[in-house]
């Protein structure tokens, strides 16, 4: 029996000394599992570096504290820096104990191993598994030096709680940076990916002390820290929250603009100039997080610049941690209100002037063989003439349908094409909004109206660089003038009394009660249905899209969040 499991063991040795010498000779890299993604934003400044695919956040080896790195060598690899990737020794006596046993129970990773199952993310414990991931571990150690590998490792490491990475750790635990850890918080994180979850200082806080004081042995059993250190008090004090990703859904968005322009996976690593705002977002995120207390209650906000399509700052929710669900980005949502200025600028076209009245009372308006008597805000009406400035101001819908009706209910669905809504049919309740637009599309179409009738296309992404070469650059398209100049100037003038005191009679202005809070001239529209509170407003240098709804389509009560939420953003710009 041991005669033929030492000529067992002796193949094994001499097989793998054979596939060594094979792929070590191989002229290219693996191929990439992770693409590192750094982010600048509009003014060249980095804002994230990001792991693709996972959006894990990455961080470089210079920016680790030396404690984590020395405890991770101590104890895992301290051979590190001298082997080519195996522990020969370790190997033969694990693969002797596992025999003898019949088991896989007994390991022998180097780092290098370790980082290469991160990558494949499997962990099965088979000959198989074993054997793919020796041959990754080679090609690994003869395409990259040791401190990329350490890197990979350290930033691909499971630390239990859904913190993949030394960077999300050291927030998720701390709430510091990873290159501000002490000793003390350094070797209790090292313990933990033995077993991240018995070994979880939130849950088993005993296990991750004990498993600490292994950490500390082997750091000074091989020299980087002292007896003294050693026993020296080392309690830490656990946070246990994410911390608040400011940037998570722009980053999101980033990425699937990016995966249209090129593939990540064919490059190592990626620098992407992107349209970003930090001191917008961070606006953003604050009037959330201020006005939303409701956890059920979600948001999407887009601030953009009209005149070359870059989205400056973007929330696809209220907390990125919570749900990454990115409701700027795939949320429909019923406009309301939001189509009237569309069918107000059909309305000019067709000869209407801001004067031009219809009579504000209950109507009942048919259609086929049926009757649509839509209401305005609480049955309130003029039960006189009102002006279209007026109308558009109070959001009086009888004054809508009849304009709608009057001009023909083909001219609504053809005038919101060329600003970019499709899917608007020629019934009454058109007027009114009752389809459903994406908010990145809705916010492109209000773009038109604040950039003189031309049309943007939407970008976050303005150029992608690999090893310091330009790949790929996005400039800003020629612009197309899709609506009349002229009557877009009255339109937004007619739109600007939407938050004027002024215009309230009958019905308030929708946007009067924002008034003593805005400080400048702004054109915009409020839009309100059963489920969903809109408002969008702009000068021609900037626009800002909120929406406010349930993402179940819950009944919304207190429409008037969206409203502060904007007013704050776009004051907070000045």
């Amino acid at each position: 029996m041991h005669k033929k499991t030492a000529l067992i063991c002796l193949f094994l040795l001499v097989f793998s000394l054979l596939t060594y010498r094979y792929f070590a000779t191989l002229p290219y890299p693996p191929e990439s599992r992770v693409t590192i993604v750094d982010f600048l934003d509009r003014e060249g400044e980095h804002f994230a570096t990001i792991a693709y695919p996972g959006h894990r956040n990455w961080v470089s080896l210079e920016d680790i504290s030396p404690y984590v790195i020395d405890g991770f060598i101590a104890t895992e690899d301290h051979h590190f820096y001298g082997h080519q990737g195996f522990d020969p020794l370790g190997i033969l006596h694990s693969a002797w104990d596992n025999l003898l046993s019949g088991s896989h129970r007994r390991g022998a990773s180097t780092i290098s191993q370790q980082y290469a199952r991160n990558l494949f993310n499997s962990f099965e414990k088979t000959w198989g598994r074993k054997l793919r991931e020796a041959l990754y571990t080679i090609r690994l150690e003869n395409s990259y030096n040791k401190d990329e590998i350490l890197e990979g490792y350290l930033n691909t490491i499971n630390f239990g709680h859904g913190a993949y990475g030394i960077y999300d750790a050291s927030w998720f635990y701390f709430g510091k940076a990873a290159a501000d850890l002490t000793l003390s918080e350094a070797s209790l994180l090292v313990g933990i990916p033995k077993s991240p979850v018995y070994n979880s200082p939130l849950d088993y806080m005993e296990n991750a002390k004990t498993r600490q004081q292994v950490v500390l042995a082997a750091m000074a059993a091989h020299g980087y820290i002292t007896e003294e250190e050693r026993s020296q008090n080392h309690d830490v004090h656990i946070i246990g929250k994410k911390p608040v990703a400011e940037e998570g859904y722009f980053v999101d968005a980033v990425f699937e603009e990016l995966k249209d322009t090129v593939n990540p996976r064919k490059h190592p690593r990626l620098t992407v100039q992107t349209t970003y705002d930090p001191h917008i977002q961070q606006q953003v995120n604050a009037s959330v997080k201020t006005h939303i207390q409701d956890p059920d209650l979600q948001t999407a906000v887009v601030v953009l610049e009209p005149a070359t399509g870059d989205v400056l700052a973007l929330s696809g929710g209220r907390d990125y941690e919570a749900s990454s669900y990115n409701r700027a980005l795939n949320s429909q949502r019923q406009i309301g209100s939001l189509i009237k200025p569309f069918l107000y600028y059909g309305a000019l076209e067709y000869g209407f002037t801001p004067d031009t009245t219809f009579t504000s009372e209950p109507t009942t308006f048919l259609y086929g063989d049926n009757g649509y008597s839509p209401t305005n805000f609480k049955n309130s009406y003029g039960e006189a003439p009102v002006s279209m400035t007026t109308a558009l101001a109070v959001s009086d819908n009888i004054y809508a349908v009849k304009a709608h009706t009057f001009l023909g209910m083909d001219v609504l669905p053809k005038v919101a094409k060329k600003f970019g809504i499709a899917n608007v049919e020629p019934i009454p309740s058109s007027a009114l909004g009752v389809n459903s637009v994406g908010i990145l599309d809705i916010s492109e179409a209000y773009g038109i109206l604040s950039n003189n009738g031309k049309k943007m296309s939407r970008r976050f992404i303005t150029e992608v660089s690999a090893s310091g070469k330009p790949i790929y650059t996005k400039r800003v398209k020629k612009q197309k003038s899709v609506a009349d100049p002229e009557k877009i100037e009255i339109l937004n003038e007619m739109m600007g009394h939407v938050f004027d005191p002024a215009y309230s009679s009958y019905l308030n202005a929708t946007g009067a009660h924002l008034s003593p809070s805005l400080s400048r001239h702004y054109s915009g529209k409020t839009g309100t249905t059963d489920t969903d509170s809109w408002i969008i407003g702009y000068t021609p240098e900037v626009l800002a899209t909120v929406w406010v709804g349930y993402d179940e389509g819950r009944y919304l009560s207190g429409g008037y969040v969206s409203h502060y939420i904007w007013a704050e953003i776009m004051e907070g710009m000045q």
